[in-house]
């Protein structure tokens, strides 16, 4: 990890975390259930992330075995995201509006360390070298 990934990885983050609460957001307007949006910003993110993670952050090739494995380790959001909104917005009464950013930043760390494992395991960079 070299002294741009951080920086890189915060960009990609924020931007995937703000497409996530738009669909989050977008979808209550719908009137679509709360898991149903948090299946569809998984869908959205995850293929959007692995791109902008594999080429910005980590500037690694890309390859479905890696999106696997990065769409596999942020899979773990989907229960996440459904509880810490659920949670926010229904137990504490927060608007969807604040309460999908909130749950967000609750999912930002693990995030990272999920990301980086996918796209820069072992297995994966000595696949790469040959």
């Amino acid at each position: 990890m070299n002294a741009r990934t951080p920086v890189a990885y915060g960009s990609v983050a924020v931007l995937c975390i703000c497409l996530h609460n738009a669909v989050i957001i977008v979808a209550d307007m719908l009137g679509l259930s709360l898991w149903l949006g948090v299946l569809i910003s998984f869908v959205v993110v995850s293929v959007i992330g692995y791109l902008l993670h594999a080429i910005v952050t980590f500037r690694r090739s890309l390859a479905l075995g890696r999106y696997l494995r990065y769409a596999l380790a942020m899979s773990a959001n989907v229960p996440l995201a459904f509880v810490t909104t659920w949670f926010v917005h229904e137990e504490l009464g927060i608007g969807i509006v604040l309460a999908a950013p909130l749950a967000s930043l609750c999912m930002l760390v693990l995030n990272f360390v999920l990301s980086r494992w996918a796209v820069l395991a072992p297995g994966a960079r000595q696949a790469e070298a040959k």
